[in-house]
């Protein structure tokens, strides 16, 4: 809701007439003007949409669901296709907004400007008015779920927004003086010291960053409890391809499909702890955030310009889940936001900068540095992309699908491959058909791994498996508030793509592709990978949104302050303001910065328990022989299968991970087909589903059992009370 009312971003391109004494003539409305004009309508018809068809589409898109659960977690089944049909109606109203204003600015409309500037401004400041009752609503919701405390989340505090309004007022202030504009322009030239310098600047405040996150086997069950506890799924992946396991062949991957197989080939060579698995964990984060600060630098053409808006994303991104500061828990100490979720899209979405960056109507950086033309009348080959977009999509659907709706947006709205005078249908069916090469390409190298590494070519169904327990049949989904910030992140998406649209309409922006794209990419992704948290709508889960949002946030400033600094004299409109606000307050997340001393403090602190020796492995150890294939349903399984060289066949990291009975028979079925009779059941103080009936129906019988009710099942052994 930022940009869209101004067409022009760069001091060499037309600004919107002031008002003058001729405010009475007529004149052609721009295409950010038109878009403002249809803003509300389209909202108003949206909201419309989501009453109306929502419901309906919700149960022709979610049928009721096959699967079997446990009794025991029945409690947690809430399927909500009715709110699920509403969010994808509500997937529809950027569309709307974009639509409309293409179709409005075919013909051009024409208005005084004492007509169109208060009709704009409006639009703006309903907009705004809209974000501050979310905002207010967000403040007194309190989440009630079964058998946890009421949980309130602001999210921002008073001091938080008393500060992004003095930095609002800073910015406006800065770009109104000639002296600070002229120092920061110097500041701001682009040099090879100055690009390595700020480069090295993000490296060292990602590993700022990240240093909190970061464990050891002596300190991990010192971390957060929440941290701890999720870390064991995350980890259990790689150790299951240690184990022999291959994500997409014979093993459900819940978060990361592929990261776990280059992360386990590292770990086998340095020797497998939770200290390297943590290290590579980081590393891949912190190159996917350097990636974003890379693409930052490019779309602002400086370093210092692309540091001072990737400082913020950075801290949003990683915003506190719970306290305290010295031992938090974030998206990044879990690992499966980062790096399994995001680094994937981070990376794609630096590859389609660099591809943009070189494209047919713009030049190469380096191309810009020597001061000679472009790179011929083509882009370069499309399909790569679509290459790395099939594999981040094989990797983890939730994040992977959006990434690959965000390069489709990028490049539809950047003129895609063969120019932007070509006509929509052969530009369509070139990326059709780059789009079909790459990513075929994708599935055949990934279908070459599982055949080596497990006789079989990738099941698509694995890649669906969580989904259809959650998404599909409602296992441990959330209600979404009607009104909270999470309206503001959506709004804050379309406005992105809007400002997409606009910047491909005016045609003034061909130079600056990358950042056209950037704004597409992130604005459908953001607001399709929003399905994650209307899903599960934890206040928590809402904090996974926020990398996207503040990235949205960082474009769209960036062509706000482009804006006012073209016009120095003029104050800000509404919506510029908003923006510039919104920005400060994510940049206030840099208040948690993580102190490196309070870490090292942190890492000094060692136990003697560490997760090398899982619950329940001395008394497998006791029944099993090298070699054997057995099931272990228990935390970190896989690690104690690892541990003991047997082969843990088991498709999930742990029990907990198997809430449906459909899981259990698949894991029957596997150890059966791979000539095991054994399964294994480790308590471990956490409430597990009773599977006792399900495998004495199967023809398991019980034969040990130890104190802590630790259990040995068998094939074909004699079932409780018959007799032997």
């Amino acid at each position: 809701m930022t940009a869209v009312g101004r067409t022009s971003a760069r001091s060499d391109e037309p600004a919107p007439p002031t008002a003058t004494a001729a405010d009475g003539a007529t004149r052609a409305l721009s295409a950010g003007e038109l878009a403002w004009l249809a803003a509300l309508p389209c909202a108003a018809l949206t909201v419309l949409l989501i009453a109306t068809l929502g419901p309906s589409v919700g149960d022709a898109l979610l049928p009721r669901s096959s699967v079997r659960f446990f009794e025991v977690v029945t409690w947690e089944l809430a399927p909500e296709p009715h709110e699920q049909g509403r969010f994808v109606v509500a997937l529809l109203g950027p569309l709307l907004l974009v639509g409309a204003t293409v179709l409005l600015a075919q013909r051009p409309r024409w208005l005084s400007a004492a007509t169109a500037q208060p009709l704009v401004w409006g639009s703006q400041l309903a907009a705004i008015a809209f974000a501050i009752v979310c905002v207010a609503v967000q403040r007194g919701l309190v989440f009630t779920y079964e058998e946890h405390q009421p949980i309130t989340q602001q999210y921002f505090t008073n001091a938080t927004y008393l500060a992004a309004l003095l930095g609002t007022v800073a910015i406006v202030a800065a770009i109104r003086s000639d002296r600070v504009r002229a120092l920061v322009a110097r500041w701001a030239r682009q040099t090879t010291a100055r690009r390595v310098g700020w480069t090295l600047a993000a490296v060292l405040l990602i590993a700022i960053w990240l240093l909190h996150a970061f464990n050891t086997e002596h300190t991990a069950l010192n971390e957060n409890q929440a941290a701890a506890y999720h870390l064991q799924f995350t980890l259990d992946e790689a150790f299951a391809v240690i184990d022999g396991r291959s994500p997409l062949a014979n093993f459900d991957a819940q978060y990361g499909s592929l990261w776990p197989y280059p992360v386990a080939g590292v770990m086998s060579l340095l020797g497998p702890s939770v200290g390297s698995f943590v290290v590579l964990m980081l590393a891949i984060s912190g190159i996917a955030l350097l990636a974003i600060y890379d693409v930052l630098r490019r779309v602002a053409r400086s370093p210092l310009h692309g540091f001072l808006l990737f400082a913020p994303f950075l801290a949003t991104s990683l915003f506190l889940l719970r306290g305290p500061l010295e031992n938090r828990y974030t998206v990044a100490t879990i690992f499966s936001d980062y790096p399994l979720r995001f680094a994937g899209p981070w990376l794609l979405s630096w590859l389609t900068a660099r591809h943009l960056d070189v494209g047919r109507d713009g030049r190469g950086e380096r191309d810009r540095r020597r001061g000679v033309g472009g790179r011929g009348e083509r882009d370069p080959n499309a399909w790569p992309l679509f290459l790395a977009a099939g594999l981040v999509v094989l990797n983890n659907t939730d994040h992977g699908v959006p990434a690959l709706l965000g390069l489709v947006a990028a490049l539809l709205w950047t003129g895609a491959r063969t120019g932007a005078a070509t006509p929509w249908r052969p530009r369509l069916r070139s990326l059709a058909l780059e789009a079909v090469v790459g990513l075929a390409s994708a599935y055949a190298l990934v279908a070459v791994l599982t055949l080596l590494r497990a006789g079989a070519l990738p099941n698509p169904a694995t890649m669906v498996r969580f989904a259809r327990l959650f998404a599909l049949a409602g296992f441990a989904m959330l209600p979404m508030p009607v009104i909270g910030l999470h309206l503001v992140i959506y709004v804050t998406f379309a406005a992105a793509l809007a400002v997409a649209t606009v910047r491909a309409l005016s045609g003034a922006h061909a130079g600056e592709r990358a950042l056209t794209g950037m704004l597409a990419f992130v604005a459908v992704f953001g607001l399709t990978s929003g399905a994650y948290y209307v899903g599960r709508s934890h206040p928590e889960v809402l904090v996974t949104s926020f990398a996207a949002w503040s990235l949205a946030l960082a474009l769209l400033t960036l062509l706000v302050v482009r804006r006012l600094a073209a016009t120095p004299r003029r104050w800000p409109e509404p919506a510029a303001a908003a923006c510039l606000f919104a920005f400060c307050v994510a940049g206030c997340s840099l208040a948690q910065t993580p102190t490196p001393w309070s870490q090292l403090d942190r890492l000094r602190h060692t136990t003697q328990t560490t997760l090398r020796i899982p619950e329940g492995q001395a008394f497998i150890a006791a029944h099993v022989r090298r070699g054997e294939h057995v099931a272990i349903l228990q935390m970190l399984g896989h690690r104690i299968g690892a541990n003991l060289h047997v082969t843990d066949v088991t498709p999930y990291t742990s029990q907990a991970a198997m809430p449906a009975v459909d899981q259990l028979d698949d894991t029957l079925h596997v150890l059966r087909a791979e000539g095991g009779l054994k399964i294994f059941i480790i308590v471990g103080g956490d409430e597990i589903p009773d599977v006792r009936p399900t495998l004495e129906a199967a023809g398991f019988g019980m034969t040990a059992e130890d104190r802590e009710g630790d259990q040995l099942w068998v094939d074909g052994a004699p079932r409780s009370g018959d007799t032997p």
